[in-house]
């Protein structure tokens, strides 16, 4: 035992201890010194340094506490409720240090944009609510106390229920929130930042641009810098400087202060650039950034392909339109063949007798079969003719309608002709020879008319 004091001794105040030792706490909370420096180990005289800071503060005597807020009971010294003034180092009589403290933040932390809302649920044991601005750590007020509500220093926040409640956030509100219980120990610890909107706008040369205002109703200041970096002033503390009739301004003119925003009315092709709305307290609260792109297509082109495509749709039909003619007039020309097979009519009316005319009976087709006796005319004339080589003849025109009764015993109508080069469609006699010749058999398998055919009677 005495061994290990003569050792503890020798570190601490023969000069030569070990290398210095490093600790890292969160704000807030508690930092233990090591055991040979709470008495009755250590009887001498501890300091601390701050970091921020050239004086050194004596916070142990002869193991007694110097400083409110360290804790000095045997065998242990506390060191409670840090903050970020309480990074340092603790050094000894000779003023060596001998632990370095580092205070890190470890709030949760919050980001929200300009405009906004924030709200916070308040933890059941806080008895009251911190607040300690961002770039002023040394100036903290409290917001609420939840038994002395006189004490409340004020603020943009308010208590709704449970919750702590910030509305149109802005710069201002950027720090630390810390609900501390009633013996002000830390229970939570927030950071809250506020940015600037940011917006990128596209827009074309001639058209109306509006840009709007951020949330609030501030006296705005604008500003608008160009793609070469040059700056002007378009609005102060709410005022158009480009209404006033400055036209050293790029907007002078085109430009209005409508109630949700500004209007710019018609876009040029040198508006692109960085618009800035800044709050009455010099807060950076909204950026626009305007792209605006030159109008490549102008009016007299759109009308150019408008005319160009009608124009291609009436040569379209005007090519579908000949092409169905000359399909047309093929077809047509194909089937003229088909129309001149067909044997004409001819009444030989030169240089003949009065009388009935005739037509002209085409050569027999033996490929076609008919009836004997199935035609008929409407008048019945008997005509004699005495042809070279030949016996006198009775050729009977209109022979009765019995002699000429359809074969098979069909009645009513004649017999269907199957073809029409035996005899003409129309109206005209034929002839038939009665007598002459044997009979010829009345099947339906004869291979020829039984029309007679005369030189006399070819007038062709």
């Amino acid at each position: 035992m005495l061994l290990l004091y003569a050792t503890v001794a020798c570190v601490l105040f023969g000069g030569s201890f070990a290398d210095v030792m490093v600790k890292e706490k969160c704000y807030g909370g508690y930092f233990n010194l090591p055991y040979f420096y709470a008495p009755p180990l250590f009887n001498g005289q501890l300091y601390f340094t701050p970091s921020n800071s050239a004086s050194r503060q004596l916070v142990i005597d002869k193991g007694e506490s110097r400083h409110p807020r360290f804790k000095v009971k045997i065998g242990s010294v506390q060191f409670t409720d840090l903050t970020e003034n309480d990074d340092g180092a603790f050094s000894n009589d000779e003023g060596e240090d001998v632990v370095i403290l580092i205070i890190k933040d470890c709030a949760s932390k919050v980001m929200r944009y300009y405009g906004e809302i924030y709200s916070r649920h308040v933890p059941r044991q806080a008895e009251f609510l911190e607040f300690t601005p961002l770039h002023n750590m040394d100036q903290s007020t409290v917001l609420w106390n939840r038994t002395d509500p006189r004490t409340n220093k004020g603020g943009r926040g308010q208590m709704r229920r449970n919750e702590w409640v910030i509305e149109n956030l802005n710069r201002a509100d950027m720090g630390h929130y810390n609900f501390r219980a009633k013996d002000n120990t830390l229970l939570s610890r927030i950071l809250l930042k506020v940015r600037e909107q940011t917006f990128n706008y596209t827009s074309k040369v001639n058209e109306r641009l509006l840009i709007p205002n951020p949330a609030g109703n501030a006296l705005w200041t604008v500003t608008f810098s160009t793609e070469e970096k040059k700056e002007h002033i378009l609005m102060q503390t709410g005022r158009l400087l480009t209404e006033d009739g400055w036209s050293s301004l790029p907007f002078t003119g085109r430009m209005l202060d409508m109630r949700n925003g500004l209007e710019i009315n018609p876009v040029e092709i040198t508006d692109s650039g960085t618009f800035e709305f800044i709050d009455p307290q010099g807060d950076l609260a909204q950026t626009v950034h305007l792209l605006v792109k030159p109008d490549s297509v102008s009016t007299f082109v759109y009308v150019g392909i408008v005319v160009g495509i009608v124009f291609a749709v009436i040569v379209c039909c005007c090519c579908v339109r000949k092409c169905c003619c000359k399909k047309s007039s093929s077809k047509r020309t194909e089937s003229a063949p088909q129309t001149a097979a067909t044997p004409s009519v001819y009444n030989h009316d030169m240089n003949q007798p009065a009388g009935p005319s005739y037509s002209a009976v085409p050569a027999p087709d033996h490929s076609t079969h008919y009836s004997r006796n199935s035609l008929v005319s409407k008048e019945r004339k008997t005509i004699s003719l005495e042809p070279l080589g030949y016996n006198p003849v009775n050729i009977d025109v209109n022979p009765p309608l019995s002699e000429v009764a359809p074969l098979g015993g069909q009645g009513g109508g004649p017999a269907p002709l199957l073809g029409s080069d035996c005899l003409s469609s129309g109206p005209e006699p034929t002839f038939e020879l009665k007598g002459v010749y044997s009979a010829l058999p009345l099947g339906s398998s004869s291979t020829f008319c039984d029309v007679y055919t005369s030189d006399k009677l070819n007038f062709l």
